[in-house]
């Protein structure tokens, strides 16, 4: 018996011993968490008890609504051992971590998505490849994008002449596969033409699902660790999934290796931007690949996959939600169409790239519609490095950062007491002017912003142009109709769901 106790008495001993050298080693981490805001905090599990049946992402809109409001930033969040700073009302943070050199790698959950491109690579891969690649969005090749952009939006106007007079339809696929086919025209020179059959439908719903189980796999911190994960249903339908997605990449990839090695760079492509050719994404991608031997086959299959995975669908959002707030609100479509017929009023022509730069009301609605519904709600940091905020609060090293682009965005004490409601006058010059610049996040900021965002503007001002001059959009769906699903990427579940009238035969 004695021996039992003496037993139990070195147990326990060396279990405090632990925890105290463990709580000394975090020490930094439980500084800077009581200097913050915040839910009461239980011991072991920290706030994860707030999560406890949140296991969609409606339910984490709806604790973020609930909370974000109650706190000022910093405010700490535990996950178990592990500290997450959430930031939600201060542009000032939000700048200082987006441009922190020390910020610059993302959160570990990135991970689940399993494409190693630009959007999770670790900062040493991505500052190198990153300014390789920024030659592939510069304005010479902007500019050339500018006819395949044409080219598919006059297709998808076609396709929906069959809805006119219909009534309502989710026109998302529709937009999905017209911004796809661009994605495929412009960064790989390839004609996909989804909009001509429905080979792409599939591929399209297997995007849609791979997201939503992996945000739904970061709700669930017991399926963090693979080998519990991959005993799941869930992990059987999402490698489902990853495989034909990755088998589109591996087919486009047969045919680009194949096509670089019948072509060379010709005289078109001499058009030097910083002294380098001017080349498509794919075309670059090989280019580089001549020099860096690091830059592997698949090296270049993951940058392909997160070119096709996240320039496409968030494009698409994007404009599903644009073209479902102009139907809501029928005095902004009818200033954009105004403005649309001002500059390109001919129906039968292009849109050129001077046009779509003319077009100033309606980028601030495209720029109202990303404010209100971001395709990227919540950006994820890891901290390598202490980072002062300010007097008060630093960022210690060993925790993660949670940026609420979703909550700023929505500040009553930044956009006024009617933040919620769609305005385009948000974006006028002199309100811009008076605005903090990272009270606005739409494609990130600082370094590690999105490399396609002059790419994404471009193309959804021409192809709104494109289908204003052409039709009116009405829905009977109201602003307190709509229910947001809180993901990886930002969607509005009704969907694009609208009315068609031909505008050369309806009524204004």
């Amino acid at each position: 018996m004695a021996l039992q106790l003496v037993l139990l008495y070195i147990v326990v001993a060396l279990a405090l011993a632990t925890l105290v050298c463990v709580r000394w080693k975090r020490r930094k981490l439980y500084a800077a968490a009581a200097t913050m805001n915040g839910p009461p905090c239980l011991p072991l599990v920290g706030h994860v008890y707030l999560m406890f049946g949140k296991r969609t992402g409606e339910d984490i809109l709806q604790l973020l609504d609930r909370y974000a409001p109650r706190y000022k930033s910093p405010f700490a969040f535990w996950l178990g051992p592990q500290l997450l700073v959430f930031l939600n009302d201060n542009p000032d943070y939000f700048r200082t971590i987006l441009n922190s050199p020390h910020m610059l790698n993302k959160m570990d959950q990135y991970n689940f998505i399993r494409i190693n491109g630009l959007f999770a690579a670790p900062d040493y891969t991505w500052k190198s490849e990153r300014k390789l690649l920024n030659r592939s969005f510069n304005p010479t090749m902007l500019s050339s994008f500018v006819d395949t952009f044409n080219d598919k939006d006059f297709i998808m106007v076609e396709n929906l002449r069959k809805f006119v007079g219909q009534g309502e339809i989710d026109l998302h696929l529709y937009i999905a596969k017209c911004t796809i086919d661009s994605i495929f025209g412009t960064a790989f020179g390839k004609d996909l033409n989804t909009q001509g059959n429905d080979g792409a439908d599939e591929y399209l719903h297997c995007l849609d699902t791979f997201f939503s189980l992996v945000f739904k796999r970061m709700l669930h911190v017991e399926r963090y660790p693979e080998s519990i994960y991959r005993l799941t249903k869930d992990y059987e339908l999402e490698t489902n999934c990853v495989n034909i997605i990755r088998n589109m990449s591996l087919d486009l990839m047969k045919e680009l290796k194949e096509k670089n090695k019948q072509t060379k760079t010709t005289s078109n492509k001499e058009q030097a931007y910083e002294g380098k050719p001017a080349l498509n994404f794919a075309e670059n991608l090989f280019d580089l690949a001549k020099n860096n031997p690091s830059l592997t086959d698949d090296h270049i299959k993951d940058h392909v996959d997160t070119m096709i995975v996240a320039g496409h669908d968030t494009t698409a959002t994007t404009m599903s939600n644009l073209l479902l707030m102009l139907a809501m609100h029928p005095d902004v479509q009818e200033l954009v169409y105004q403005e649309v017929m001002s500059v390109c009023p001919d129906i039968t022509k292009p849109v050129t790239m001077e046009d779509a730069n003319n077009l100033v009301y309606t980028e601030m609605v495209c720029k109202e519609t990303m404010r209100l519904f971001p395709v990227g709600p919540l950006i994820g940091r890891k901290c390598v490095a202490d980072v002062k905020l300010d007097d008060k609060h630093t960022i210690p090293a060993g925790c993660c950062v949670a940026l609420g682009i979703y909550q700023i965005h929505r500040d009553p004490s930044i956009w006024g007491p009617e933040s919620g409601k769609f305005n385009p006058d948000h974006f006028l010059p002199e309100k811009m002017a008076e605005r903090h610049p990272y009270a606005y996040l739409p494609f990130s900021g600082g370094p590690r912003n999105c490399i396609g965002v002059r790419y994404a503007w471009l193309s959804m001002k021409i192809l709104i142009a494109h289908l204003v001059r052409n039709y009116r959009f009405k829905t009977s769906l109201k602003m307190e109709d709509l229910n947001i699903k809180f993901a990886i990427i930002l969607r509005i579940t009704n969907g694009c769901l609208v009315s068609i009238e031909d505008r050369s035969c309806s009524p204004v």
